[in-house]
């Protein structure tokens, strides 16, 4: 699912990618294109590469050879990162929610029931998934698609804007709307708590993360926060940043996240600097943390970095805009572009 796992730390860590240590540097093994544009992440699953497009068909590709295994005509957008469990896949479309057969294709539902797009879909458990849309919370049935009474995050209806995916530990939902974080308990529909930062400003740009108690999170100013995931207390925050572009991941008491033209490594418990990293443009979609280093995309290109020096290991450029993240397997790492192209980079 997007975020690797529900608490959305981006940490693979039984992955291995590039470190571009080989003679050769790293390059690109094959191109697949579609249609139209990609905006979401793969997912390998079993051997296999699955990816949703603009051009609404859902492809499983060889990650091997690149080659088209098969694709199924969705009759949707297919922008945010699908989930998948027990051999189904779960996507979020135009004002719906659809449900497929990993094996077939067939679709299983579709469930049009949301207020506005829908976001990532989460999967809970065995049977419930979860997902946001503009001002909600909404819990599903992974069998059926049928939505549960949704969890309103913005009463005001002059207000808008939710975390595009939930940080999830323990049946709480750590999500922004806003200028606030909320801790809300998904069984109730409750808030066990909300933070709300002094200078008011915006945090639903960014996804949260929660590792080791804390919940990470950055505004719109440049001011990143961790908040105790029990008592929505502030602990620390980092404020020498510009603008927090992208979603934090976190692995190995280290939190990682873009800004402007930099990625910047944060101590989770103590907030100090490890390490920062300038870069061409602004890295916004969510780094991916593997083995001993993170990848990144940043407009035109990739990079991987040391995540304990902060070291450049490699960088590439793509020659078309990247807006979503990476994943690792295989000493490769596989990506889209926001023109039409999945690239496998080893």
């Amino acid at each position: 699912m997007y975020g690797v796992d529900l608490a959305n730390t981006g940490h693979q860590p039984d992955a291995r990618g590039p470190d571009g240590s080989g003679d050769d540097g790293v390059d690109v093994d094959w191109e697949f294109e579609a249609d139209d544009s990609f905006a979401a992440t793969p997912l390998l699953i079993d051997g296999t590469l699955y990816v949703g497009s603009h051009d609404e068909r859902f492809y499983a590709i060889d990650p091997e050879t690149g080659d088209e295994e098969w694709s199924v005509d969705l009759e949707t957008s297919l922008r945010p990162t699908p989930a998948y469990a027990d051999g189904n896949f779960y996507f979020s479309g135009n004002r719906e929610l659809l449900s497929i057969d990993g094996e077939s294709g067939d679709v299983r539902w579709r469930e049009d029931g949301t207020n506005s797009n829908p976001y990532y879909p989460l999967v809970l458990d065995d049977s419930t998934g979860v997902v946001t849309d503009d001002e909600h919370i909404w819990r599903f049935d992974l069998e059926t698609g049928t939505l549960e009474e949704p969890i309103d995050l913005l009463p005001d209806p002059y207000e808008m804007g939710v975390s595009e995916a939930p940080a999830i530990s323990d049946g709480t939902a750590y999500v922004a709307y806003e200028d606030r974080l909320g801790a809300i308990d998904l069984e109730t529909g409750e808030r066990e708590w909300e933070f709300e930062n002094e200078a008011g400003e915006i945090l639903h740009h960014i996804s949260p993360a929660v590792a080791d108690g804390l919940v990470y999170i950055g505004d719109v100013e440049g001011n990143f926060y961790a908040v105790d995931t029990d008592s929505g207390d502030l602990e620390w925050e980092y404020e020498a940043t510009t603008e927090v572009a992208s979603s934090p991941s976190v692995a190995n008491g280290t939190v990682f996240f873009g800004d402007s033209d930099r990625v910047i490594a944060l101590e989770t418990q103590s907030g100090d600097l490890s390490w920062e990293l300038k870069i061409q443009f602004s890295p916004d979609p969510k780094p991916v943390v593997a083995n001993s280093m993170i990848y990144i995309c940043s407009y035109y290109a990739v990079y991987a970095i040391d995540i304990e020096s902060g070291d450049l290991g490699w960088e590439y450029d793509l020659g078309e805009p990247a807006i979503a993240s990476p994943i690792v397997a295989n000493n490769s790492v596989y990506l889209t572009s926001h023109e039409n192209t999945l690239f496998k980079i080893s």
